[in-house]
C-alpha cells in the first residue's frame, strides 16, 4: 500500500513510540529478572492510569460524561495510525465491543521478537487505563491479543453499568440520571501527530523508569539508561532508513517530523511535570545526544 509523507510521518512517531516500550521492557527482564518485570508492570500500570485521570479530567472540564462513548469516542488521547484496522460492533455509554484486526504495535513487537513484552502492555494497560477512567467501576474483558501467537486478532469488551455505581457518581456518568445535562460546552478533538506521540512518549518513559527506580533502585536506574542507549542505535537505524524511504536528506527537521520526542528537550514543557528525578537528564545523555550523533554523521551518507 502507498501511503502519503504525512501518513510515512504519523507511522514513524508511532513506531518509535512503540519501541520505546519495547527496549525498555527487554532490558528490565534482561538485566533483572522477576523483578524487573515486577517494575515493568507498575509503570505500565502508573501509565494507563494517568492517562485515565488526564482524559477524565478534559471530560469533566467539557462537560462531558463518564462513560463508554466518551472513554473510546470523546478527544481521545491516542493518535489515529492509517494502518490500524478495528471491526467495531457496539459503542454506547455502556458497553464499547470490539475486534482490533491489525494493531501496529503487535506487529512491531513480533518484528522485533518481543511477543512476551508486548503481552505485559496488553495485560496490564488496558485493565488500568480503561477501569481508572470511570472511578475504578470499569469492568474490562480483553479475551484475544494478537500479542498471544494463537490469536488472530484483540477481542475487547468493556462495560460500565450504572447499577454498579455509587447513585452520586451515577448523573456523573449517564444523561439518564441528570435530569439537568445541558450537554458538553466544548468540542474536544482526538490527538494528533507529533504532539499526541510526544506526549504519550514522555509519560511512558517517566512511568516505567519512576516504577523500575522505585522497586529496584540504582539497579532499576541503571537498566533503564541501558534500554536507553541500546534503542538510540536502533531508532538512529530507522530514522536513516526513513530517509531514504523518503528521499529526504537527513537534519534536525527531519528527526522532528518522525520522531516523538523533541530532540530541543528544554522547548518541551512536559518535561517539568516528568522530567524529576533526573529523567529528562538520563533521556538526553544516553539516547537524545547519541541519536543525533549518528544520525547527523552519516546523514551525508544517504545520497
Amino acid at each position: 500500500m502507498k501511503y502519503t509523507l504525512n501518513e510515512m510521518q504519523i507511522m514513524n512517531l508511532a513506531d518509535h513510540y512503540t519501541l520505546l516500550y519495547a527496549f525498555l521492557g527487554k532490558s528490565l527482564l534482561e538485566q533483572c529478572g522477576e523483578k524487573g518485570e515486577r517494575a515493568l508492570r507498575e509503570g505500565t500500570r502508573r501509565f494507563g492510569r494517568d492517562r485515565a485521570e488526564a482524559l477524565r479530567a478534559r471530560h469533566l472540564d467539557a462537560n462531558v460524561k463518564i462513560n463508554m462513548h466518551s472513554l473510546f469516542a470523546v478527544g481521545a488521547d491516542l493518535p489515529p495510525d492509517p494502518r490500524f484496522k478495528r471491526e467495531l460492533q457496539e459503542l454506547n455509554p455502556q458497553e464499547r465491543v470490539s475486534h482490533t484486526l491489525y494493531c501496529p504495535m503487535a506487529a512491531l513487537w513480533k518484528e522485533y521478537g518481543v511477543m512476551e513484552i508486548g503481552r505485559i502492555y496488553c495485560e496490564e494497560f488496558h485493565r488500568a487505563c480503561y477501569g481508572h477512567y470511570a472511578f475504578g467501576y470499569t469492568k474490562v474483558n480483553l479475551a484475544k491479543t494478537q500479542t498471544q501467537p494463537e490469536d488472530e486478532y484483540c477481542a475487547f469488551n468493556v462495560v460500565l453499568r450504572p447499577e454498579t455505581l455509587p447513585e452520586e457518581l451515577r448523573a456523573v456518568c449517564f444523561e439518564e440520571y441528570d435530569p439537568e445535562y445541558s450537554g458538553p460546552v466544548k468540542q474536544l478533538a482526538q490527538a494528533q501527530g507529533k504532539s499526541g506521540f510526544g506526549t504519550l512518549f514522555i509519560k511512558l518513559y517517566f512511568h516505567i523508569a519512576q516504577a523500575a527506580e522505585d522497586i529496584l533502585g540504582d539497579m532499576g536506574r541503571s537498566a533503564v539508561c541501558k534500554g536507553l542507549e541500546d534503542m538510540a542505535e536502533e531508532c538512529a537505524d530507522r530514522l536513516l532508513c526513513a530517509a531514504r524511504e523518503q528521499g529526504k536528506e537527513m537534519s534536525l527537521d527531519f528527526i522532528e517530523a518522525n520522531y516523538p520526542l523533541r530532540m530541543d528537550m528544554d522547548g518541551e514543557p512536559l518535561w517539568s511535570i516528568y522530567g524529576s528525578g533526573g529523567w529528562k537528564e538520563e533521556m538526553k545523555n544516553h539516547f537524545c545526544n547519541k541519536v543525533q550523533r549518528i544520525c547527523l554523521d552519516n546523514g551525508q551518507r544517504l545520497f
